[in-house]
C-alpha cells in the first residue's frame, strides 16, 4: 500500500490500520460469505466513505489564515485512511 500510494515509510502505521479496517469489511468464507462486521453487529456495513489509500485531495484553508484574497485557499493533501 505504501509503495503504490507513493508515500514515505513513516506512514506504515496508518497503512496497517487501514488494511485491518478494510479486512474487517471483506467477506470471509468461514462466515458463509458475510463480513466480520456484520457477523459481530448484525448490520451490513456502509462502505460509501472508503477512499483509495494515498489518493490526492484538496483541503480548504480558512480565510483567517490567508493573508490576502489572492493567496491560495486550498492546499494539496494526500489521504491516508
Amino acid at each position: 500500500m505504501l509503495y503504490t500510494a507513493g508515500v514515505s515509510l513513516q506512514y506504515w502505521g496508518e497503512a496497517f490500520i487501514y488494511a485491518i479496517y478494510i479486512q474487517s469489511l471483506s467477506a470471509i468464507t468461514s462466515l458463509h460469505h458475510i463480513v466480520p462486521y456484520e457477523a459481530w453487529t448484525g448490520r451490513k456495513p456502509n462502505i460509501s466513505h472508503l477512499q483509495v489509500f494515498g489518493s490526492l485531495g484538496w483541503a480548504h484553508v480558512p480565510k483567517q489564515v490567508c493573508k490576502n484574497k489572492l493567496e491560495s485557499q486550498a492546499v494539496k493533501v494526500r489521504m491516508l485512511g
